[in-house]
């Protein structure tokens, strides 16, 4: 969470005296948390903490909002979601809360009920960990170490200890916490053994919606990503948790910064883990939706389409696309799609293209027909 700095004027006879770098402020008798007057709290003794965090003789506050149970006069901000008195911890954070039509900021208040608040303390600067003398916390949810002395975060996904590796704050297991590192968002290493890790958007095909997997073959000494997915050693190229056997590792990179799942070396083009045999690499060039062209060849992903026109061929939007002859989507071909009269419908929930006799969502002929 980032600071919210508040910059006062005096304006006239009204003197506003702000607390430095904090949202808190005291006029005319009253403390204001922005715009909202704390009632309850006590003018004399109030004392703004931090940015979000404050207190009075009588309580915490996070926020303007009165945190029960806390003492007061033990109360202390560890940082932007960490506060803590003699007995209890507490975990706040400001988060969006994302919907379909509307984006509302809302709180978040934890009671640590677990923690030892004599022992607990805030590790790193940035990722929302902590610990005491018995367990490890991410957000205000204890979690189990080897070695809690020893723990740090490496960043909100990886941790250490001297003795193992972390990923979503569980142990990798056989991992060697010493020589445990973070290579990129999806890899890590040690010693021994490199790790592909993903949680529910970077999973692996056939793969559960999170966790880790060792990489066969992965040399730790000369290991490093090559982009998001990809990664090589001295001897292998990898996607994700596959080898790609017929890679150049020495000339091997990903495509683009935004083509993700596109790759090349000096002889040959790859889909994910799959090379385009076919492909020409000197004029081969992305379009969108995972089709592409080479002088003489249309693709979908790793398949050339062998009836696709490649002088004709055209992209349309959400995975269509059409030439003189047929209409794909998702590189299939639409059987009874009429490609000259085949155009995108906008606007319109129940179908998303449609030719002069059918309508069309998402690739599946629906009943409606059109009219003339």
């Amino acid at each position: 969470m980032k600071l919210f700095h508040i910059l006062l004027s005096l304006l006239g006879l009204g003197l506003l005296a702000a607390c430095k770098k904090s949202g808190y402020q005291t006029k005319n008798g009253f403390v204001y948390y922005k715009d909202y007057r704390m009632d309850s709290a006590d003018y004399k003794s109030f004392e703004a903490l931090n940015s979000v965090f404050a207190r009075d003789k009588n309580r915490g506050y996070y926020r303007g909002i009165e945190l029960e149970p806390t003492v007061g006069t033990s109360f202390t901000a560890l940082d932007d979601y960490y506060a803590k008195d003699h007995a209890v911890v507490y975990f706040c954070d400001n988060y969006i809360d994302f919907k379909l039509f509307e984006t509302t900021r809302r709180n978040k208040i934890i009671r640590v009920i677990q923690a030892d608040a004599a022992s607990f303390e805030v590790i790193g600067n940035e990722y929302a960990y902590a610990k005491d003398k018995f367990r490890a916390y991410y957000q205000g949810i204890g979690f189990a170490v080897a070695d809690v002395a020893s723990f740090v975060p490496l960043d909100p996904h990886f941790g250490k200890d001297s003795r193992v590796g972390y990923f979503q704050q569980a142990p990798i297991r056989g991992s060697d916490g010493k020589s445990f590192a973070v290579v990129s968002r999806n890899f890590a290493k040690d010693k021994r053994i490199v790790y592909y890790c993903w949680s529910i958007v970077d999973m692996p095909i056939g793969g559960v919606t999170s966790g880790v997997r060792p990489l066969p073959n992965a040399l730790p000494d000369s290991f490093t990503a090559v982009g998001l997915y990809y990664a090589t050693d001295d001897n292998h190229a990898f996607y994700k948790d596959k080898l790609i056997p017929e890679a150049d590792p020495a000339t091997f990179a990903q495509w683009e910064e935004l083509y993700t799942q596109y790759a090349r070396d000096s002889t040959r083009i790859y889909f994910q883990h799959h090379c385009i045999l076919s492909a020409d690499r000197q004029t081969f060039a992305l379009l969108a939706d995972d089709y592409a062209q080479d002088s003489q060849t249309v693709f979908y992903q790793d398949h050339p389409l062998a009836k696709a026109d490649r002088t004709t061929f055209t992209m349309l939007e959400y995975g269509y696309a059409k030439d003189a002859r047929h209409v794909y989507y998702e590189g299939e071909i639409l059987a009874r799609a009429d490609p000259a009269s085949f155009a995108m419908v906008t606007n319109e929930a129940d179908r998303d293209a449609a030719d002069k006799t059918h309508s069309y969502a998402a690739g599946r002929q629906i009943t409606q027909t059109n009219q003339a």
